[in-house]
């Protein structure tokens, strides 16, 4: 089945990590995509510190990761899309 967003400016409705599959989910235009979070590379964070959760920001075009000693790393939506990482 092919997919197609119509909506260049992808927002995300709910977002949240599995611990099992090390992967962390956006639900974007009803549609759940799955990334492996190991999978971003190191320099893309903020922090060194550990992610200890998720949230959506800036009504949903990111996905917040929040670190352990307060520092934030902010990922566009876009990266859940078809082609998007």
């Amino acid at each position: 089945m092919n997919v197609v967003f119509e909506d260049k400016a992808a927002t995300a409705d709910s977002v949240w990590f599995d611990p099992k599959s090390g992967e962390l989910h956006a639900v974007i235009a009803g549609i759940d995509r799955a990334i492996p979070l190991g999978s971003i590379a190191d320099d893309d964070f903020e922090s060194s510190a550990p992610v200890a959760g998720f949230s959506l920001g800036a009504g949903g075009a990111v996905i917040v990761c929040r670190h352990t000693d307060g520092a934030e790393t902010w990922l566009p939506a876009d990266m859940w899309l078809p082609g998007g990482f």
